[in-house]
């Protein structure tokens, strides 16, 4: 089946129904001179004149009023096989927007899970540090670090964070850091700029008063705008960095790096991380399975977390 000149088929119905070609052109998004043109292209196609163009207006030819019922009848099966094939793509789809280090450092090490067990999502994760709106921007949901999500949206909340320093454990033993140190005055440390909007996120000159430690004069070692690059950079050796204990657990699980400190000596913060979604929106199944699972490893999480303070690592 041959179906060309679609757009210009639905230029002709929407002036049909419409009445003119102004008002078809506000329906469709684009100029009255644009529906014209459409219209002009598929007379030509048709070999026969579907508008009679005066200057007061245009009025539809007997041919045109002949098969306007049709037309639109057509159309609208044409519209509603869109709307269906559309919905039956966004019943798989699960659309998150999240901060980048999370993505990186939490959420893609937990996903083959997720995977497995709903092998048909479609699963789209948008890592950007801005803060989207849900109700401009085509998202299902939002894992923020916030303090309390806005009233209008629906929250689940994931878990807390706390600043602690990390270092490769070679480090560590270079310049004898344990958790009996107070002075860590020519020790290179790294240092992360404008980390996060949370007022209670420890920078080294917080954290050290906190905890009586002795820094020495600062400035001394690289300073990055990413968090991804300080803890690169620790893994790498070149320092300690101050980082939160969420981004930086699984490094520490897998011996990339310590707490030469001790679990002990870290500042809590006031930001929690949230799921987030539009309220009284309806999920799709695979959505909802989404929210149930990412509120299990959470769970699992916290718990991982809690028994991360009763040790103290041995370097």
């Amino acid at each position: 089946m041959r179906t060309p000149h679609l757009n210009g088929l639905r230029a002709f119905e929407t002036a049909l129904r419409t009445g003119n070609f102004a008002a078809a052109g506000r329906e469709l998004g684009v100029t009255a001179a644009a529906v014209g043109q459409r219209i002009r292209t598929l007379e030509d196609y048709l070999g026969c004149k579907l508008f009679e163009r005066q200057p007061t207006g245009v009025i539809p030819t007997t041919a045109a009023l002949r098969v306007k019922d049709r037309l639109t009848a057509g159309m609208s099966i044409l519209s509603d096989v869109v709307d269906q094939l559309s919905r039956a793509r966004m019943q798989d789809r699960v659309a998150v927007t999240l901060p980048e280090s999370f993505a990186e450092n939490w959420l893609t090490l937990r996903l083959s899970d997720f995977y497995r067990d709903n092998a048909g999502v479609d699963l789209r994760l948008d890592s950007t540090n801005r803060q989207v709106d849900l109700f401009q921007e085509d998202f299902d949901f939002a894992i923020r670090y916030t303090d309390v999500p806005e009233d209008n949206l629906a929250s689940i909340e994931l878990f807390d964070d706390s600043v602690l320093p990390v270092c490769t454990p070679d480090f560590a033993a270079e310049y004898g850091l344990s958790p009996g140190t107070n002075m860590l005055a020519g020790i290179p440390l790294i240092h992360l700029i404008d980390r996060t909007p949370d007022p209670d996120w420890a920078d080294w000159p917080r954290w050290a008063d906190t905890f009586g430690v002795d820094l020495g004069d600062l400035p001394r070692g690289p300073r990055f705008s990413h968090f991804n690059s300080g803890i690169r950079a620790a893994v790498a050796g070149q320092g300690l960095v101050l980082c939160g204990i969420v981004e930086a657990f699984h490094a520490i699980e897998d011996g990339q790096v310590v707490v030469p400190f001790g679990f002990e000596q870290r500042c809590q913060t006031s930001y929690r991380y949230w799921l987030v979604y539009i309220g009284g929106r309806r999920l799709s199944r695979i959505q909802r399975q989404f929210v149930a699972w990412i509120e299990e490893v959470a769970r699992t999480f916290r718990q991982d977390l809690s028994r991360s303070w009763l040790p103290t690592q041995e370097i």
